[in-house]
């Protein structure tokens, strides 16, 4: 299931999460993972400018939390550039998607609960690829 509000009514029930976003939704995020029961599973990415901005969130055991620090990372390979905002958050959110789940029916039909938070331009490729992603394979079903 993929999340479209940037303040969702995320059900107790969701048992295996993945919440992705910039430091604007650490609020958003741990309101959402708070609710979640003690035996959910997930992996929550948040991309900040540095370290400055990491904060203590507090998850269910099975939840873990990664902080992309941007001013610790470059830009486009090769070129020495600086990253630039939801660029570390779309790799990451890509190289875990791509190494959890096979294919698009594989990921849609997973019993995952996906949101992006941020501004609405932060990560605008990844967050509308997904959000295709998901609207297709609803036009199927």
């Amino acid at each position: 299931m993929y999340l479209h509000s940037s303040a969702p009514d995320l059900q107790p029930a969701a048992t295996r999460v993945f919440f992705a976003g910039d430091a604007s939704s650490i609020g958003d995020i741990q309101t959402m993972l708070e609710v979640l029961p003690i035996c959910a599973r997930g992996q929550v990415f948040i991309e900040v400018d540095d370290a400055s901005q990491i904060i203590e969130v507090v998850t269910p055991g099975r939840v873990t939390v990664s902080w992309l620090d941007r001013s610790r990372r470059t830009g486009r390979p090769g070129t020495g550039e600086h990253c630039r905002p939801g660029q570390a958050l779309e790799r990451a959110v890509r190289a875990w998607i791509g190494e959890f789940f096979v294919d698009e029916k594989a990921l849609v039909e997973s019993d995952y609960v996906f949101w992006i938070g941020g501004a609405a331009g932060f990560a605008y490729d990844l967050r509308h690829d997904l959000r295709d992603t998901f609207k297709r394979a609803t036009a199927v079903a």
